[in-house]
């Protein structure tokens, strides 16, 4: 079925991993296939935490998201491989562009109950379906009460 699968990553939800990791293995049927992680930082965005972060923190804050993604998909079948990524950005923005550059056939993510400022700003979820050259499938996150 699919074979080339994104799975952007909050890192501060870390145990949503391991239920999209299912999901993309399920779409897999099996058939060899890789897995990307990706991490998107937004501390830069809008210049939230440039105040307090320091440049030559960049390199050493990319390396503990790769490594904290490493370690998340530890059990994974043997058809599939495992690849992470780490870009800063708009998480949306970040999620499409590098599914154009992996030249993934699909992304699997999570997505939280809409709120009322979801319904004037729009979610991530809501972006990447809408403008994805590739299929998305969106895991509702059911911890979440907004």
């Amino acid at each position: 079925m699919y074979q080339n699968i994104l799975i952007p990553l909050d890192l501060s939800h870390k145990s949503q991993a391991v239920e999209l990791a299912n999901v993309a293995i399920a779409l897999t049927a099996g058939q060899p296939a890789t897995v990307h992680l990706l991490y998107v930082d937004q501390s830069f965005v809008h210049r939230a935490a440039y105040p307090n972060f320091e440049q030559s923190n960049l390199a050493l804050h990319k390396e503990e998201a790769l490594s904290e993604m490493s370690q998340l998909l530890v059990d994974v079948p043997d058809n599939v491989v495992v690849k992470t990524h780490c870009r800063r950005g708009t998480a949306h923005d970040q999620i499409l562009e590098v599914a154009l550059e992996l030249k993934n056939d699909a992304i699997v993510m999570m997505a939280k109950k809409p709120g009322i400022s979801s319904y004037f700003i729009g979610s991530n979820a809501e972006r990447v379906v809408r403008h994805a050259a590739c299929s998305v499938f969106v895991v509702r996150d059911n911890e979440s009460h907004q």
